[in-house]
């Protein structure tokens, strides 16, 4: 199992698993280094699971809309949470149907690569949205 180490003056807690100052543990996950955790051995090495990540700005409903490819892999979890404002999100082809997505009602979606290969953010107004595409399963 890949070993952390948490060379940090604080506790981290990740996971459900917590280390105290200077404490190495062996854990079965990936564990991303904004945790601020140290890898101290990688064997098995243990995938991360996140595929694409990030955060689209749109000033207003003007600005041009965002196409997010995902990447080449089998099954993934795409997930779209709007910070402010409000997007529609619609896959594959920008004239398919619209999903309507704000602070009230994110958008998760569980596909194969050969079903979704991209979707369209549009704003509707000035907005933030925070993304995440992971593998699934």
């Amino acid at each position: 199992m890949p070993t952390y180490q948490n060379p940090t003056s604080e506790t981290i807690t990740y996971n459900d698993m917590t280390w105290t100052v200077n404490e190495i543990k062996p854990v079965d996950f990936f564990v991303p280094n904004e945790i601020g955790l140290t890898l101290t051995d990688e064997n098995p090495r243990v995938d991360c699971p996140t595929l694409a990540s990030g955060v689209f700005e749109f000033a207003d409903e003007t600005d041009p809309p965002r196409r997010l490819y995902v990447p080449d892999c089998c099954t993934f979890l795409a997930s779209f949470i709007v910070r402010s404002g409000s997007v529609e999100i619609r896959e594959n082809y920008s004239d398919n149907r619209a999903i309507p997505v704000s602070p009230e009602n994110a958008f998760r979606v569980i596909a194969k690569r050969t079903e979704v290969e991209a979707f369209h953010i549009m704003p509707k107004e000035a907005a933030v949205v925070v993304f995440n595409v992971s593998r699934a399963g």
